[in-house]
């Protein structure tokens, strides 16, 4: 297909955006060869750690190293002490940090749970919209010698009519709206 440049009324020298983006004889700078770059893929999103059991981990830990500190300074005296004593000295900082310590993890393993559930969902909404743009970009043309952007009439959907020419510094804003106007914003799939 040759595209007929909306600046000059010439199609000699149009060249669709992906081709140009890879063409090493294409007279732009590295700035404005960056524009015409793909959309980048959306990156995955990362989940944080539940507070409320960084909270409870950090109790424990405090716990545990306080009946440390008490263990290394000495048992209490035999004679003095009796044995239940003794053994409630010994084992009571673990009594209180070992079920603080599983109540963090089973906080931290629901709210893991939940989180990955809404990233996922969310992940779902930024692919189609990455997919919409990059399937836009597609069909993008650039003009070598008015070194301007253009999409051809019916190019980005059969009713869509041609664009004017653009700066190449517009295109990349001139891609994710002219996907939104096309294809429509996505809703979130699932409920949330």
């Amino acid at each position: 297909m040759n595209a007929e440049c909306p600046r000059c009324a010439e199609s000699d020298q149009a060249v669709s955006v992906p081709r140009a983006s890879s063409d090493p004889g294409l007279p732009l700078g590295a700035p404005e060869r960056a524009l015409l770059l793909p959309p980048p893929p959306p990156v995955p999103a990362k989940t944080a750690r539940s507070n409320p059991a960084s909270v409870l981990y950090t109790v424990a830990g405090v716990i545990t190293v306080l009946g440390l500190m008490h263990l290394a300074k000495g048992l209490p005296d035999p004679e003095v002490a009796d044995p239940s004593y003794r053994l409630g000295y010994i084992l009571g900082p673990s009594l209180l940090s070992v079920p603080l310590a599983v109540v963090g993890l089973v906080v931290q393993l629901a709210t893991r749970q939940r989180r990955v559930r809404v990233a996922e969902e969310a992940a779902g909404a930024r692919q189609a919209v990455w997919e919409r743009c990059h399937r836009v970009w597609q069909a993008a043309w650039l003009c070598r010698r008015c070194r301007v952007a253009f999409f051809p009439k019916g190019a980005v959907d059969p009713a869509h009519p041609a664009s004017p020419a653009l700066a190449v510094a517009q295109f990349p804003m001139w891609v994710t709206t002219t996907a939104e106007r096309v294809f429509g914003v996505p809703e979130p799939t699932g409920p949330r």
